[in-house]
């Protein structure tokens, strides 16, 4: 059969796109590692061809937001290269996280306009955890819930058969009016994860991206009340053997990446989880010849504390390590279940002050139950740990995932919306954040984003000082800390294009005069 694997496009929301760098969204972007790990999956059997959402478009390029009612301009949008892509397809398939679902819906919609007929499988996060109410308000016809290695090669097998599908685990379908669910799948194994192909990035477009991205582990060993990765409470990890040689093999392909800061990035959700397996990978990686590519990858203040992790990173090229710290306050740690506290993350700092450059520490704001008090602790303390200890923090607002407890809860906290919220974008709205932070009026909301500008200004300020007061050489230090990229826009505030100690944030929503833009990565 011949099966077209694609996600949404990129894109982004923004008053302007002139204000938009596609060169760093390159260099800072990666591929989807599941369409080359699927198409890797089921080419031996069929003839695959891949849609990168990067080669990928929508039109018009430019649509305005109104809100609420943004729905009615969002299914107005064409999608050239989709269109372009399904001459000649038997099947295709699409996976979407939640917050892209909005687009992969109306995709599938013109999927149908132009062949009634074609099969469309929806896969992903979101079709995992919502796929009934997907049936029955788009027009895909298969679901694949959870891991899609079994399953996608399963169902094709059965489709060009004509085979019954009642036993393919993991699979909703529609019959007539009704959406019948076929049992779960069992989680793979460690094991079946190592016999998996590949990542086919042989298919995968040149020049269009900064980093490859490679799984070396599933699930996560903890449960925090915010996140909805769907394997929470399991954790199935590649050895150290079968890392290395995915390693190896991303990095022959590293030539299609663009720029010259290129990385392979660890996607786990906790990638030192097992400290001896970790320190292998390291040790591996430190004999191997990877040429400039330098490695990313997440992990937990209570694990990154090591003595002997911290040893091994210090050896190996580094591009970035993420530390989701999310909230500045002890209470607020515990009520998320994040399994640490402050005093734990300055301990980390103190430990860890020689590698800081690379670290981004996470925060989140706006917790349902949060005040503007408590969301400013939260800002003070990221701006506590990056001016003692450095790095980079990226206090971003919350947005509620399906799948989380908090998303389970949220009747509680006054959010009646359902599955429909991810059928457009009001839940980038002023409206829906006022929902969800019920305790932050507007004016606590622009407080807090205009704090986070504050403490930014403070440091600009405060690096201007010295270098005016110091040497050349300690001029040529705080350039390569970013200080002379430093600017100012109103939808960003004071930013720099490195490090430097500064703290990154996201919008807290978008208002009217934002737009969905496609963005050209060619």
């Amino acid at each position: 059969m011949k099966v077209l694997l694609t996600v949404s496009p990129r894109f982004e929301l923004h008053d302007d796109i002139k204000y938009i760098d596609i060169k760093s969204c390159k260099i800072g972007s990666r591929p989807s590692l599941a369409l080359y790990q699927l198409a890797s999956t089921i080419r031996e059997e069929h003839d695959v061809r891949v849609l990168d959402p990067a080669t990928s478009d929508f039109w018009p390029r430019e649509l305005q937001l109104h809100g609420k009612g943004d729905g009615d301009h969002l299914h107005a949008l064409r999608f050239p290269a989709l269109e372009k892509s399904i001459n000649g397809v038997d099947v295709i398939g699409i996976s979407a996280t939640s917050f892209e679902w909005f687009l992969a819906k109306i995709m599938i919609e013109r999927i149908k306009e132009k062949d009634p007929c074609l099969p469309v499988i929806a896969g992903g996060i979101h079709p995992t955890i919502a796929d009934r109410y997907i049936l029955q308000s788009s027009k895909a016809d298969y679901a694949v819930r959870g891991e899609g290695e079994k399953t996608l090669p399963e169902l094709l097998v059965a489709l060009q058969k004509g085979a019954d599908l009642a036993g393919i685990d993991g699979l909703s379908r529609r019959q007539g009016e009704a959406v019948l669910r076929n049992k779960d799948r069992r989680l793979m194994t460690a094991q079946e994860m190592e016999n998996l192909p590949l990542p086919a990035f042989d298919l995968l477009p040149s020049g269009l991206y900064g980093k490859l991205t490679l799984e070396t582990s599933r699930g996560c060993l903890f449960d925090c009340s915010f996140c909805s990765l769907p394997f929470r409470r399991s954790w199935r990890a590649l050895s150290p053997e079968s890392v290395l040689k995915r390693v190896e093999h991303a990095s022959s392909f590293t030539s299609k990446l663009y720029g010259n800061r290129k990385a392979i990035h660890f996607v786990d959700a906790t990638f030192v989880a097992d400290s001896k397996r970790a320190q292998a990978i390291f040790s591996g990686l430190e004999e191997m010849d990877l040429a400039e590519t330098r490695i990313a990858f997440e992990g937990r203040i209570n694990e990154m504390a090591d003595p002997d992790i911290l040893k091994h990173c210090r050896k190996i090229a580094l591009d970035f390590i993420v530390i989701g710290i999310e909230s500045g306050y002890d209470e607020g740690l515990r009520r998320i279940g994040k399994g640490i506290t402050t005093g734990s993350a300055e301990r980390f700092g103190t430990l860890s002050r020689d590698l800081s450059s690379y670290f981004r520490y996470g925060f989140i704001i706006g917790f349902p139950w949060e005040t503007k008090e408590d969301c400013l602790r939260t800002v003070a303390f990221a701006d506590r740990m990056v001016s003692r200890y450095g790095g980079l923090a990226v206090v971003g607002w919350y947005q509620l995932y399906p799948g989380s407890k908090i998303w389970n809860d949220r009747m509680h906290y006054g959010i009646n919306d359902g599955w429909e919220l991810f059928d457009s974008l009001h839940l980038r709205s002023q409206a829906f954040r006022s929902r969800l932070t019920p305790r932050l009026s507007l004016e606590d909301i622009w407080e807090i984003d205009h704090q986070i500008d504050a403490h930014n200004l403070m440091r600009v300020l405060d690096r201007s000082d010295h270098r005016k007061e110091g040497s050349c050489d300690q001029d040529k230090e705080i350039s390569r800390d970013g200080l002379a990229s430093a600017i100012y826009t109103p939808m960003d505030g004071y930013f720099l294009s490195k490090t430097g100690g500064f703290i990154d944030k996201t919008p807290p929503y978008f208002d009217r005069q934002a737009k969905l833009l496609s963005l050209d990565w060619t």
